[in-house]
């Protein structure tokens, strides 16, 4: 049984979802507070709820904002206006805090709404707050890194029941899936070799679970990704071969954190590079008018893709 303790009007946004918004994505958080705290924060004057909150201890969920309606949970209004939120009560830095019935009334959880809103069951649909796209350059260094490396993505997707799909062999230009709970690149294929990115910053240089990519090139037991705009290695063993469309990039293209009309570029594809395509999205233009929803399609489609750890948009009519 669900309870229900509604957050504050003044914390989300009223909307008439998936009506006016198809639900595309659940985001997964960790609350860095307490239960109570938590539930403390979403009724109080703090612009930010989540749809359900889940108790460590047991398990227990509690709604507070309908899935009709727009949460402030994300960092990134477009995302919000096509997710759904759940914070479980956990810390990033606490392994332990990730618990056995948490994790039951999580899966539980989204397999609800995935039959509810034909959400895929699968990393490109199911994404924790560190896979979030910033909406802006600004705001880049803002963006959340929860639920973090100590959350558990296999473990989900096995109570999920999600069967993974056969392995395939791995060939350049074709794509791959991250098969262990993580997987830290390099600058050249060889342990001994540093890591891409900031020593400082996982995020920078380390793959998560189910998160898909190109072979760009292969070297012994080891293979190469664009991650981030850089050619990073990492083993073999540790990826399956997939059958996806891939993006070939043959000249220089923005990328976008968000699909809202008129969104910024955040960065910039260079030739040669090569992502898998995991989705494709029409454009959106929506806002929050006295509290209500208002949405309208673009005539923009994006394709969706996983630029280093967090997702990237590019625009069909700009490939």
């Amino acid at each position: 049984m669900i309870e229900f303790k509604p957050a504050l009007t003044e914390n989300y946004t009223i909307g008439d979802r998936p009506t006016d918004v198809s639900i595309h994505y659940i985001v997964i958080h960790a609350t860095e507070l307490s239960y109570p705290d938590t539930i403390a924060r979403f009724q109080n004057p703090n612009h930010v709820s989540a749809h359900v909150v889940i108790r460590q201890h047991d398990g227990h969920r509690t709604a507070m904002v309908a899935p009709k309606d727009v949460a402030w949970h994300a960092g990134n209004w477009d995302m919000n206006c096509r997710s759904l939120g759940i914070e479980q009560e956990a810390y990033v830095a606490d392994a332990t805090s990730f618990t056995e019935p948490m994790m039951g009334a999580l899966a539980s959880q989204i397999l609800e709404w995935s039959a509810q809103y034909a959400i895929p069951l699968d990393r490109a649909h199911l994404l924790g707050h560190d896979n979030v796209a910033a909406p802006t350059k600004k705001v880049r260094t803002q963006m959340h890194r929860d639920p973090g490396w100590s959350f558990d993505w296999e473990r989900l997707f096995q109570k999920l029941g999600v069967v993974p799909a056969p392995d395939l062999p791995v060939n350049i230009g074709q794509g791959v899936r991250i098969v262990t709970h993580y997987a830290d690149l390099f600058q050249y294929p060889a342990l001994e070799s540093s890591v891409i990115g900031r020593l400082a910053d996982a995020l920078t240089y380390r793959a998560s679970y189910g998160q898909e990519f190109v072979c760009v090139a292969e070297h012994g037991a080891w293979l190469a990704i664009d991650f981030n705009g850089q050619r990073a290695w990492l083993r073999q063993s540790q990826v399956s071969g997939i059958r996806r469309p891939i993006l070939k990039v043959s000249r220089r293209m923005a990328i976008y954190g968000s699909t809202q009309s008129g969104a910024p570029a955040t960065g910039f594809l260079q030739p040669d590079e090569q992502y898998v395509i995991t989705d494709e999205l029409a454009g959106l233009q929506t806002s929050d008018v006295a509290g209500h929803l208002t949405a309208h399609a673009t005539h923009d489609v994006f394709k969706q893709i996983w630029y280093g750890h967090r997702l990237a948009y590019v625009k069909a009519n700009e490939e």
